[in-house]
């Protein structure tokens, strides 16, 4: 088995003075939480934090740093999650340096908290970190998806690939050669050929983010677009315009009607933006190859749909839904009509709330030669030329090629599900690395045991400062 590193000893003893030491690891997406007690190891770490615990004992704080650990949940995404590890392990670390001017640090991190740990790891090691780079004992990164970064050390067998974020370009500087990488050759979160899997590479590339991102950034694609073929824009766009006009004539019911249409269509749309990002699905789709024209239509109504306030506009609808009917009730009572409901709702109140409509399309009714730009209103995005001939467009691509399942297309064209479709992320536990037969667990707790036996030789290391 070829190995960058053939191994370390097993059991080492030192006669020096033990030195003291802050071990911080990062867990990996969904193994804790902003809440979690710092001092209670969890996750795929916890037997790599136990060996340093076994070995050192009191001289060595075990700390396995809170924070988000998500992914495309809660509303937060891939990078807001790493972005606030990188920051509390900054803080953490910061603080204990000056707190001990000679305590010395290792840094371990799987999956997403390697992601942030080698970032955290190259800082330090180009001199733009928390703490000094000679306080560093070690780095350990498992399943890094920045795998690839000059400077790093590879231990297994190497991998295929490159980690699906891309290599860090500033290399770990001072820290090169105490920064250990292990990943699974099948692991496409750290170790993904682009030119076997181009789309997903490409994706990763362009989001500079972890494998979790790439994979749901695919699915909300997917989850899109079998959105948008599904809609009737034609109905759509003529509601919209119909609607104000119902308002300003007074045909309540009509209007009431019409309302409830216009929220039901935008309803698929309304869902999908709280846990979407129009403007990143277009960003997405133009990198998926497709020969139909669905995705590059899809990104150009995407890219429309992002600057429509759909939430906005769909409070106002159901507010109309409301008053339209209430006032129909009112001027239905006083004419007797007993089975109405019985409101003080003024048919004013409605025709108020019609002329916050009629502002938002008030530019409907500009030349459609004036272009895309005449139309600033909230909904009259929805009914400009540019969108209108999207969705013809749209309708042509789905009738000339017979496509029953649209969302297919993007699907067939790159398999998100190739991240979840084996069990290489999950297996480190398992993953042989060395010709002693050590787990990737087992060979990174007993390197940064013996990392911290030898830096407490101080004729060969330098004391921290």
């Amino acid at each position: 088995m070829a190995t960058g590193i053939i191994g370390t000893g097993v059991g080492v003893a030192n006669a020096e003075a033990p030195i003291t030491t802050f071990n911080l690891f990062i867990p990996g997406t969904w193994e804790t939480d902003a809440d979690a007690d710092p001092t209670r190891p969890t996750g795929a770490l916890t037997a790599v934090a136990r060996e340093i615990e076994r070995e050192h004992g009191d001289s060595a704080t075990i700390y396995f740093l809170p924070y988000m650990a998500r992914a495309f949940d809660n509303g937060r995404t891939y990078a807001d999650s790493k972005a606030t590890a990188i920051a509390n392990a900054s803080k953490v670390l910061a603080a204990r340096a000056e707190a001990d001017p000679d305590l010395w640090f290792t840094i371990t991190g799987y999956s997403q908290g390697a992601d942030a740990a080698g970032d955290l790891a190259a800082a330090i090691g180009n001199g733009e970190g928390p703490i000094p780079a000679d306080r560093v004992v070690a780095v350990g990164l498992l399943a890094d998806p920045g795998n690839g970064t000059e400077g790093q050390r590879t231990v297994g067998p190497t991998a295929r690939g490159i980690g699906i974020a891309d290599p860090r370009p500033e290399g770990m500087g001072e820290l090169s050669g105490r920064v250990t990488s292990i990943c699974h050759p099948a692991d496409l979160y750290c170790s993904i050929d682009k030119r076997r899997h181009p789309v997903l590479g490409r994706i990763g590339t362009v989001l500079s983010e972890g494998a979790e991102d790439v994979a749901d950034a695919v699915e909300n694609a997917i989850d899109v677009i079998g959105t948008i073929a599904r809609m009737n824009y034609a109905a759509l766009s003529a509601d919209i315009r119909r609607l104000p006009l119902l308002i300003a004539v007074g045909d309540l019911k009509a209007a009431h009607r019409v309302a409830g249409s216009v929220n039901l269509r935008l309803r698929p749309f309304v869902k999908l933006a709280n846990k979407v990002d129009y403007g990143r699905v277009a960003r997405v789709l133009d990198l998926i190859p497709d020969e139909t024209g669905i995705a590059e239509v899809g990104a150009a109504m995407c890219r429309i749909l992002d600057r429509v306030d759909l939430e906005r506009a769909a409070d106002l609808l159901g507010e109309i839904q409301e008053l339209t009917w209430s006032a129909a009730g009112a001027a239905g009572a006083r004419l007797g009509a007993a089975s109405l409901p019985d409101t003080d709702i003024d048919v004013a109140d409605v025709v108020d709330v019609g002329r916050k409509l009629v502002s938002l399309t008030v530019d409907t009714a500009r030349d459609p030669d004036e272009g895309d730009d005449a139309h600033t209103g909230l909904l009259s995005e929805l009914i400009s030329p540019r969108f209108k001939e999207l969705a013809k467009d749209l309708t042509r691509i789905v009738a000339k090629q017979a496509i029953t399942d649209p969302s297919a297309i993007i699907r067939d064209a790159v398999t998100a599900k190739e991240f979840y479709s084996g069990h290489a992320h999950t297996d480190y536990a398992r993953f042989v690395v060395d010709e002693l037969g050590r787990t990737a667990i087992a060979w990174l707790g007993d390197w940064l045991a013996e990392s911290i036996d030898a830096a407490a030789d101080v004729p060969k290391r330098a004391a921290p400062r």
